[in-house]
């Protein structure tokens, strides 16, 4: 898959060129008729270019950057273009907004530098769109240790990593507690999750709120996946276990999540790593649900 931005370098009468696609460009009657039939970010990579360009397939070398920002990794001839943010709207933001795609969007959300805040507010405007959400009560039994919790919610099998060693909190009353279950619909980052997050005045829901909501409606994790981003535990680093399944993780970050396994017929409690979202294919609207309290600051 070609990346934004790309370009195909040809030499022409003894000359290099740089030869890509811009908002005006593809604007043009000719270039929309040649890419008849094109799709997503077909429109992004070097199959249009060579078709607005009328290139051979093999004619001329093939350049992309993702990280489109630092310029320094750009030809020349595209760093003007590409210095910041207005100048990345004015010649590149009709046909970035339009098709690129949610890893793309993800990316940029996640990697670009503060100076393009404009640019990822931009792309994490379509997964806040997107977002559903559903709120509900949950009697959060923070008078609980996290030991008495698990033994309160009857699971069929608890990671036994989930422990108060491991997941060390303080004991308060226990309040009702307005919680709201987010999903994204689509495959995103954990980071790109936070940010939406925030942007909903949410906080993660934590440890104690997962498990009391497990308590309150066991069966709502046989419909899908409920996380609770917001209590972490690391260990070293390198392949450790998503309860019966392995899951290779270059990171040490560990969130809760229940889990309804198919073919075994219990109620499951497991650690994911923290990239767990991103490497997981959403095959349903309901696969994977974030779990969060309503006011972000608690």
């Amino acid at each position: 898959m070609c990346e934004f931005i790309s370009w195909i370098e040809v030499e022409r009468n003894g000359k290099k060129e740089i030869l890509y696609l811009d908002d005006q460009l593809l604007s043009e009657k000719r270039t929309r008729e040649l890419l008849k039939g094109s799709k997503d970010n077909d429109f992004l990579g070097h199959h249009a270019i060579r078709a607005a360009w009328n290139l051979k397939d093999d004619e001329g070398k093939q350049g992309e950057v993702r990280d489109f920002w630092n310029t320094q990794k750009l030809p020349k001839e595209l760093r003007a273009k590409l210095r910041d943010f207005p100048t990345f709207q004015k010649n590149f933001g009709k046909m970035f907004e339009s098709y690129a795609q949610p890893d793309d969007l993800s990316y940029v959300v996640k990697n670009a530098p503060g100076s393009w805040k404009k640019l990822k507010d931009l792309c994490l405007a379509p997964f806040l769109k997107d977002a559903k959400t559903k709120t509900l009560k949950v009697n959060a039994r923070y008078d609980l240790s996290i030991n008495e919790l698990v033994k309160a919610s009857k699971q069929d099998y608890v990671n036994p990593d989930i422990t108060d060693q491991h997941f060390p909190t303080k004991k308060c009353p226990a309040t009702k507690k307005e919680m709201v279950l987010l999903h994204l619909n689509k495959n995103v980052s954990a980071k790109v999750t936070m940010m939406v997050m925030k942007q909903l005045k949410l906080r993660p829901g934590t440890v104690k709120e997962l498990l009391s909501l497990s308590i309150d409606d066991p069966s709502l994790q046989w419909k899908f996946l409920v996380i609770a981003p917001g209590s972490v535990w690391r260990r070293g680093v390198g392949p450790w276990t998503l309860g019966p399944r392995p899951v290779s993780s270059n990171r040490n970050g560990a969130f809760l999540i229940f889990q309804k396994v198919i073919g075994l017929g219990g109620r499951f409690l497991f650690l994911a790593g923290a990239d767990f979202l991103s490497g997981f294919a959403l095959g349903k609207v309901a696969d994977v649900i974030q779990f969060g309290a309503a006011n972000f600051a608690r």
